[in-house]
């Protein structure tokens, strides 16, 4: 069943709840939490107190909030929960080819692979896919037949209910001024027919967040000179050409929910435990000068000769009463600060987050997470390494399937009868090793027979050519062909002269 938005808002239910939801994580992800957090809105005010005459011994009491100095401090470790294993996978994506040793399929899935460039962009898909709840993917081709497939952001991916197709909607704005500025909605939406797979672009009017009328999308890509593929009919297609990755899905939320959904609470209660602790050094925190009892009478005393009252202005001064029998000579008194528990409590908040959201303190520093080897780092890491692991998992089969399908529409759209096939993905170790230990276990699998020479000398050169990584490999099976040549069967046979 498709969806419709003509004369409703964007996006429509049942999904806006699930938009809503996605950019209230992308605020805590990027640290913008004044605009979330209740109590981070008034740190920056103070209620000021006066009294206005109203007549004759009739006095009311006037509340102003005025802007103060302090600031709401930020220590965001939300981002960082979600970056962790964004960092872990990228290091560990390798090399992606298809499964055959020659043909067509070859050529066509390195070119896919040099378009779409996986291992430039898989670093901000796993960390959308953990900030948002999911990331989705779709596959393209342009006129001049190049196929790729691309990310994209979960709030712009709506599945039908049937299962049966998905729409990919944005919003394109066109206008110099953001008062005068033309807004449009534009739709992708694959539908699985009887015969195939039917692509449409569609395109609406937009005002404000209400969706008006449809508009030929001819005319569309005719008044702002764009490129917009034609509709098309797929047949033989049995699959749509996007997808999408859940995170944490469960049977009531099947498209997944936010790594951050447990942690903004035990967040904000860091930013205000740091930021109170903040107010109080600033507010008590300065030295204050302590003058004796006769030179606080005589100030006391010039003020009420000029103002009428007997008083010493402390917040100008920053000046105190001091007894004269504790000493007569001014000196300053300086606050001795016991915040201990507190540092105590933000520090007990930062391990519950980290708990909650399954991340090792040693990979998050929190605490010291140095190993003399590879596998004891990973012991110490061994819970961030696992989420990680999991994640890895749903994004080597997400890219194997969208590889896959751009081999289903280049057949499709060109006629071309290659055989469809997922790739293969060489994923690498996650943690980081010393080269000697990773190349000393590299050569092992490879003495031992259980790798072969090429993927031996991929892992432990990961960043050479192509070219350099075929003649590393030519030159070892030369000297191995030297080395293994028996002396005794390529000399000549000894002769006596004479005999």
């Amino acid at each position: 069943m498709t969806i419709s938005y003509i004369k409703k808002p964007f996006p429509p239910p049942p999904y806006d709840a699930e938009v809503a939801e996605m950019f209230y994580y992308r605020k805590l992800y990027d640290g913008d939490h004044e605009e979330i957090f209740p109590r981070a809105r008034t740190i920056g005010q103070v209620k000021r107190y006066s009294l206005k005459r109203m007549g004759i011994n009739r006095w009311r009491r006037i509340e102003q909030l005025e802007s103060s100095n302090q600031e709401y401090i930020v220590v965001n470790f939300s981002s960082l929960i979600a970056e962790l294993p964004s960092d872990l996978i990228n290091r560990s994506l390798g090399n992606i080819s298809a499964d055959i040793e020659e043909g067509p399929e070859l050529e066509f899935v390195e070119s896919v692979v040099d378009a779409s460039k996986p291992t430039e962009k898989i670093w901000a898909a796993v960390t959308q896919h953990q900030v948002d709840g999911r990331v989705a993917y779709r596959i393209r081709r342009n006129d001049r037949g190049k196929v790729w497939f691309e990310w994209i952001a979960g709030c712009q991916y709506f599945p039908h209910d049937d299962d049966d197709g998905a729409d990919i909607a944005w919003i394109e704005e066109w206008g110099d001024e953001e008062s005068k500025k033309e807004k449009y909605l534009r739709i992708e939406r694959q539908r699985l027919t009887e015969t195939g797979l039917s692509v449409q672009q569609l395109v609406f009017e937009m005002e404000g967040k209400t969706v008006n009328n449809e508009m030929d999308i001819k005319a569309y890509a005719q008044r702002y000179e764009l490129f917009i593929p034609e509709n098309v009919e797929l047949e033989g297609v049995t699959e749509l050409l996007c997808g999408y990755v859940p995170n944490d899905e469960t049977l009531p939320n099947p498209r997944g929910r936010s790594a951050l959904r447990n942690v903004d609470g035990i967040q904000e209660e860091i930013n205000w435990t740091i930021t109170r602790d903040a107010v109080i050094f600033d507010k008590h925190g300065k030295p204050k000068l302590a003058i004796p009892r006769k030179l606080w009478d005589t100030v006391a005393q010039k003020n009420n000769m000029h103002y009428g009252q007997h008083f010493v202005r402390n917040a100008d001064l920053e000046v105190v009463s001091y007894d004269e029998n504790n000493g007569a000579v001014p000196q300053y008194i300086t606050w001795d600060a016991k915040l201990e528990e507190s540092y105590k409590h933000v520090s007990r908040l930062i391990e519950y987050m980290m708990a909650v959201s399954k991340t090792s303190p040693e990979a998050a520093g929190i605490k010291d997470g140095r190993g003399n080897t590879g596998i004891a780092l990973l012991y110490l890491w061994i819970t961030s390494v696992i989420k990680a692991e999991a994640i890895q998992a749903k994004f080597d089969t997400a890219m194997k399937d969208a590889i896959r399908k751009c081999v289903i529409l280049e057949n499709a759209m060109s006629g071309a009868d290659m055989e469809v096939m997922a790739p293969v993905i060489e994923w690498g170790d996650m943690m980081p090793k010393a080269d000697s230990e990773r190349d000393t276990e590299e050569s092992n699998k490879y003495s031992q027979g259980v790798q072969s020479l090429e993927t031996t000398v991929r892992r432990i050169h990961p960043d050479w050519s192509e070219e350099a990584i075929q003649a590393e490999i030519r030159k070892i099976e030369d000297e191995n062909m030297i080395d293994s040549m028996d002396p005794t069967l390529i000399q000549p046979p000894k002769a006596r002269v004479g005999e």
